[in-house]
């Protein structure tokens, strides 16, 4: 697992960097980045190897009314397999205990086996479908929800 990496919230700094390594469909443009840096109930971190390096990952969440999602999470290529993703994904469910949120939800393409076996590494069950929620290529999302657990240090 990497351990040398800097984990920060995003900024509008940021958004230059985003949309550069944004190519999961769907696509989300510096407006759409924007929007959710300013939504009331919105946060997200970016990983890189320190202050002044590239963006290697991130993570877009919501929380509110005890309930959190994650609405994306993207590591780059050739970061993969070095733990970026389980990183940043520790690190939102550290967020979401501290904000009290009792569940998170999100969605992920069927195909995306990594990202699933990721998501019940971290406790997360699969709880539905959503039949053709994704475009380019059409196809499947599994919705997952995990419980937040309200231990110390969860995410480390």
């Amino acid at each position: 697992m990497t351990t040398d990496l800097l984990i920060r919230a995003m900024t509008e700094a940021d958004l230059v960097d985003l949309v550069r390594n944004e190519k999961e469909k769907p696509v989300w443009s510096a407006a759409q980045f924007a929007e959710e840096l300013y939504h009331p109930h919105a946060w997200q971190f970016v990983a890189c190897h320190d202050a002044s390096s590239n963006i290697i990952g991130y993570v877009c969440c919501r929380t509110v009314a005890g309930e959190a999602e994650i609405l994306k999470i993207f590591v780059s290529a050739d970061s993969r397999g070095h733990g970026v993703g389980s990183m940043l994904l520790g690190a939102a469910l550290q967020r979401m205990a501290e904000e009290d949120a009792a569940r998170c939800f999100l969605e992920v393409r069927e195909s995306n086996i990594i990202a699933r076996n990721l998501y019940e590494k971290f406790g997360f069950r699969r709880i539905g479908m959503r039949r053709n929620y994704y475009s380019s290529p059409r196809e499947d999302a599994i919705v997952y929800r995990s419980s937040i657990k309200k231990i110390s240090g969860f995410g480390s």
